[in-house]
């Protein structure tokens, strides 16, 4: 029986492609996507490609790559939020064909077909293209440098294809270590070392055409080194090459988050590999019992690189004192293919076939359960179309079904639930939440109300929005009481409730023009969620119009 033909995995890409475009128009959240687009409005507004720049301040954290990549989206397709997520998401469809590729070389084409479909159908996949930081970026560069590595160990004969695939690995190494620093340029290595030293291929292992690599990467990641050196010194290029990881794995400069919870990755792991999570720790638990019954299992190749992987890193960053949950995705591509590699044998039982199916029933009603909570307690649905939409995936995917042999079927049917899951999550639960993200939502008014960008301000030393900036296409300056006091024309503020205080205090001439309650989006509490409480959660910001002194209500 054949197990997951192309024509079923191009009926799941296209049942995704509804729920990946709505999270491309999901406004950018703050703080971290708007705070990144704004980095990236000032390359654009700038022209400034050398220095990160943050609310007039030097930026030294995450490297350039993505930042690049957003204002040259930016120049070509203006500011808004999908020219600042489309480079994340052209990656991911990278990351997609790279696990193919990959899947297909340490197992067989059926599970390089499942594991392209098992991760572009991962929640935290599919997060990372809707709040989108570096981690899309760097997960394709990872994977894709992993694929050409392990291309370039394997091949044989062909010099010529030998040194393109080294090139290319090279360049995959050098765009994972200009998105996110060091960790790009680490773990591709690792796991084609893992898997040579488990294979004993010593021949491959010491090639000597590995030489190459180092200085290859060294120039191909030159110009992030340089912009470094330009911005920060021989201090900045210490710092991206090495104290960025170090201070993250210590808890050091950016805060201890999850320090005490040494299981924060194995339950965020739960919900960020859904709907494959259980079938996937079901893949785990059954390699490793047969690799320790068996240490050199002759069948294990696949297992030792994507095993191999998964546990090191795993364990890398569950021993780091600063832990956030996207930092488990640059080993999504690993877990797809280690249970693409692992399915087709069951799929093709009807006895195992039957089990699996049972435990994605499990999964798919934990996730109706959920859908209904986001969907019709928390912010229920105000367009029937949208609901006609899930409901018509759904009923699409149950004719994808009827048309292919019953071995693909448990894989149509879980990518058709996660798909009717994130149209819900992306057209209905996000944009209503997003109305409480006062950036966002003020900034959309005032372009509604055709006020002048020029004319719109944050008050010195008060609250600010990076959404309000990428909504208005414009970094949004500061503007100190005194020169408030003696401006000559209206302008418009961008004002908190205790910036309002300062203004009446000061018995500057105030207009309300418009008011938004704000909520800190990506820090849902239950008291937020849960709609009897949730006023009580939120602040109020406002549009304020200042008119110059003496000056009468109707001037602007």
């Amino acid at each position: 029986m054949r197990v997951f033909g192309s024509g079923a995995a191009l009926a799941c890409y296209t049942l995704l492609v509804a729920a990946y475009a709505g999270g491309a128009l999901v406004p950018l959240m703050n703080n971290d996507s708007a705070h990144h687009a704004a980095i990236a409005l000032h390359i654009h507004e700038t022209g400034d490609w050398s220095h990160l720049i943050t609310q007039g301040k030097d930026y030294l954290d995450k490297p350039h790559l993505l930042f690049w990549l957003a204002a040259l989206s930016f120049k070509f397709l203006g500011v808004n939020a999908f020219a600042y997520k489309l480079p994340s998401l052209l990656f991911s469809i990278l990351a997609v064909h790279s696990t193919v590729r990959l899947g297909t070389m340490l197992h067989s084409a059926a599970s390089g077909r499942l594991a392209g479909v098992i991760l572009a159908s991962a929640f935290a996949f599919m997060l990372a293209n809707n709040d989108v930081r570096m981690d899309a970026i760097l997960t394709g560069a990872i994977i894709f440098s992993t694929w050409q590595l392990l291309a370039f160990a394997s091949h044989d004969g062909n010099e010529l294809k030998r040194r393109q695939h080294l090139t290319l690995g090279a360049l995959g190494l050098a765009l994972g270590f200009a998105a996110k620093g060091m960790i790009g340029v680490a773990m591709p290595p690792i796991a084609v070392f893992l898997y040579l030293v488990y294979l004993c291929d010593w021949r491959r292992l010491f090639d000597p055409g590995w030489l190459i690599l180092a200085p290859l990467v060294l120039l191909f990641i030159s110009p992030v080194l340089v912009a470094y050196f330009q911005q920060f010194g021989a201090d900045g290029v210490k710092f991206i090459l090495w104290s960025q990881n170090t201070e993250r794995l210590a808890g050091e400069r950016f805060g201890n988050a999850g320090a005490d919870d040494p299981l924060f990755f194995y339950h965020t792991f739960l919900w960020a590999f859904l709907p494959w999570s259980p079938l996937a720790l079901w893949s785990l638990a059954s390699s490793l019992r047969r690799l320790t019954h068996d240490r050199f299992w002759p069948r294990a190749r696949g297992e030792a690189l994507t095993l191999g992987t998964i546990v090191t890193m795993f364990s890398i960053i569950s021993l780091s004192q600063f832990k956030l949950p996207h930092y488990l995705n640059i080993l999504l591509p690993f877990f797809a293919i280690h249970l693409a590699g692992w399915l087709p044998a069951r799929l093709v039982h009807p006895g195992s076939r039957r089990a699996l199916l049972r435990v994605q029933i499990a999964v798919f009603a934990a996730l109706a359960v959920a859908a209904f909570l986001l969907n019709a307690w928390i912010f229920p649905l105000r367009d029937w179309r949208i609901g006609a939409g899930a409901a018509a995936l759904l009923l699409a995917g149950a004719g994808f079904v009827s048309r292919w042999p019953r071995a693909s079927r448990p894989m149509i049917v879980s990518v058709c639930v996660a798909a009717a899951f994130w149209l819900l999550l992306n057209f209905n639960f996000y944009p209503r939440l997003l109305a409480y993200q006062a950036g966002s939502t003020l900034g959309g008014k005032a372009m509604a109300m055709g006020i002048a960008p020029e004319s719109l301000y944050f008050l010195a030393g008060g609250g600010r929005a990076a959404s309000f900036d990428i909504a208005t296409g414009r970094l949004t300056p500061d503007i100190g009481l005194e020169e408030l006091g003696k401006i000559e024309t209206s302008v418009v503020l961008y004002a908190t409730a205790a910036d309002r205080e300062v203004l009446e205090a000061a018995k500057l001439p105030i207009d309300v023009l418009e008011y938004s309650p704000d909520y800190r989006v990506t820090r849902l509490k239950m008291r937020f969620l849960d709609p009897r409480t949730r006023a009580r959660e939120l602040r109020p910001v406002y549009l304020l119009r200042i008119r110059p002194r003496e000056s009468g209500i109707g001037d602007s």
